[in-house]
């Protein structure tokens, strides 16, 4: 009987998010599930838990595969993999659903995309023509996995189309590479875009140092300029690592929106670089910041630290690094601290960022000039 009064109790905090409750005590599937929810790294006792807890579901009278689909919403990363592997399991006993139920999932748009996009494959993967079918009216759906399929297969499918047609997928496009491709393609047929406007990538910026980080442990050093900056009195110029630092305006004509601070700052090493930028909205607006990044970063939007990532030469790709935000009606200022370490390897010398405001689906928001 206490051991039964701890388990409810602790579960109803896991809910709460105040403790995470080992897997195995969990009375039922039910519960079960939501344990495996909440899972984050690190703890390695609830990893060991969960992976008992996969087993016995797998084989549980009571688990249902549409149950755990459905757990996927709003799950942690870490447990969505858990849930994932269980529903793949699952899978694999022709019992498990109907294809009218895994369809109606599928069309339920609410449901987390993941999971959606794993019910596709598994609808489809056998059946090209129920693929050609479906893919033909996902090009505005919500998971980013089943666009990119559907703009891939219009893509091959639409060789000799007219820039009516290649505009169409150019508005259902997200990712950088099919985005990039359907601009090809309509500067085949005399139309220019420009990739990094359409993307919204923020190109015109002031920026200011370098400043010492030499030792990579100035992360956490405000030069004056981040007090300052949030305070609404930015100074001409600070104290640098070099002297005085006064403000350079740059616009990148990458058509990613890099900013080459190395070419900017003489390949310096050891530094910071602070970047600030003014973005106009027409009207308030929820959105997403999103950053590449080869090196540590901090971003500030309207004086709210949004993102920040003390890692060196991790690779950097566009949207490695995203945050919710909300901008005004009107101006909206934005911040990014960029600090490069002292790595002489040639793979270390890149120093570089870019940045972009767009929906969650990944569409630039729209900017006043």
């Amino acid at each position: 009987m206490v051991l039964m009064h701890f388990v409810r109790i602790a579960f109803a905090l896991t809910l709460l998010g105040i403790l995470l409750v080992p897997a195995s005590l969990a009375e039922n599937s039910a519960e079960q599930l939501a344990v495996l929810r909440t899972i984050q790294p690190g703890d390695e006792k609830a990893q060991q838990a969960a992976a008992k807890t996969v087993r016995q579901l797998s084989t549980a009278k009571d688990i249902e595969l549409l149950k755990v689909l459905r757990a996927m919403k709003g799950a942690t990363p870490l447990g969505k993999n858990w849930l994932l592997g269980l529903a793949n399991t699952l899978h694999r006993n022709p019992k498990a659903a109907t294809n009218e139920e895994l369809s109606a999932f599928l069309n339920d748009s609410t449901q987390d995309p993941e999971a959606r996009y794993t019910v596709f494959r598994w609808l489809t993967d056998s059946d090209d023509a129920l693929r050609t079918k479906l893919l033909e009216s996902m090009l505005e759906d919500p998971s980013l996995e089943i666009r990119f399929d559907a703009v891939a297969h219009a893509i091959l499918k639409s060789e000799g189309a007219d820039e009516k047609q290649w505009r169409r997928l150019l508005d259902s496009a997200r990712h950088p590479t099919q985005t990039s491709a359907i601009i090809e393609k309509l500067k085949a047929v005399g139309v220019t875009v420009d990739m990094a406007q359409h993307m919204g990538f923020v190109r015109t910026w002031k920026l200011i140092g370098p400043f010492d980080n030499v030792g990579s442990d100035k992360f956490n050093v405000d030069y004056g300029v981040e007090s300052d900056w949030a305070a609404g009195k930015v100074n001409e110029s600070y104290t640098g690592k070099n002297g005085q630092a006064s403000w350079l305006e740059h616009t990148t004509e990458d058509a990613e929106g890099q900013v080459d601070l190395a070419k900017l700052f003489n390949n310096e090493k050891g530094c910071i670089v602070y970047a600030v930028a003014s973005v106009n909205v027409p009207s308030a607006v929820g959105c997403e910041v999103r950053v590449g990044c080869i090196n540590a970063q901090k971003v500030w939007v309207n004086g709210r630290e949004v993102i920040s990532n003390e890692v060196y030469h991790t690779g950097m790709q566009i949207d490695q690094y995203a945050a919710p935000i909300q901008l005004k009606a009107g101006e909206n200022q934005i911040l990014v601290k960029i600090c490069q370490n002292e790595q002489k390897e040639a793979w270390a010398q890149n120093y570089a960022f870019q940045l972009r405001l767009c929906d969650e689906t990944g569409k630039a928001i729209a900017l006043k000039p």
